[in-house]
């Protein structure tokens, strides 16, 4: 079913066209105003996005955002239950990646995006999101760090073993080294119940997948398996299963 969700997915443009477009805002931004937002120091990076604009963020995620409606759905490929869900989207910055889950969850799921900047969880909050059947999706947002404990938009700490799915595009594989990283799989294993589904992206210029697998073992997930956007990508997002 989801396979055939991806195929019939429509691209608002050719695949050439968003790499020329993400290519040329991104080198608008460092010869123009000095923003480099490829950085390994995560603090660097949040400054970088910090300071662009809306119409900048949309240029240089436009790949991540044609990936994400790829990596996601095919590591959800089977691993989906019937019934509805309690997802968290990390990083979701302006709810490109919410909108994936909130299309490919089961009706009835609940989604909250922890995103760090506020103003584009303004622009996130904007949206209407939507289930596969066209029916609005319950979605919420909450602006803090990722790397502190999870809290819900109205500010009261995520209760233990309380999520069924926690989603990653774009932003452990890029910007978070490996002590980051652990800090943010210890919180999951906090907030997941047992038998929920961790997608986390990885990549060279952040936590690798080597790392990534054996930071997430540790915590107490098993690797269930793992996804790209295609052949040529060099991030991967992999599925995790918290361990019962």
């Amino acid at each position: 079913m989801i396979r055939k969700i991806i195929h019939s997915k429509p691209l608002e443009d050719s695949l050439i066209a968003i790499l020329f477009r993400q290519l040329w805002t991104e080198g608008r931004l460092i010869a123009i105003r000095g923003i480099n937002f490829r950085s390994r120091d995560n603090e660097a990076a949040r400054e970088a996005y910090r300071q662009m604009h809306l119409r900048e963020f949309e240029g240089i995620n436009a790949r991540q955002k044609w990936a994400n409606w790829r990596t996601v759905p095919r590591n959800l490929e089977g691993r989906l239950p019937e019934s509805a869900m309690v997802a968290i989207d990390l990083c979701c910055g302006i709810g490109h990646s919410t909108e994936v889950l909130a299309h490919h969850l089961p009706e009835g799921s609940k989604i909250l995006g922890i995103e760090f900047n506020p103003e584009f969880v303004k622009s996130a909050q904007k949206k209407i999101y939507r289930h596969r059947t066209g029916k609005p999706v319950e979605v919420s947002f909450r602006a803090q760090s990722v790397l502190e404990a999870f809290r819900d938009a109205g500010g009261a700490l995520l209760k233990d073993s309380s999520i069924d799915l926690i989603n990653s595009c774009g932003a452990v594989g890029s910007h978070f080294d490996p002590s980051m990283t652990r800090v943010l799989a210890h919180e999951l294993a906090r907030v997941m119940k047992p038998g929920g589904l961790a997608l986390i992206d990885s990549g060279l210029p952040g936590t690798n997948k080597k790392q990534l697998v054996e930071i997430f073992e540790a915590e107490g997930f098993d690797t269930l398996g793992s996804a790209k956007s295609s052949i040529f990508d060099l991030f991967t997002q992999v599925c995790f299963s918290k361990r019962r």
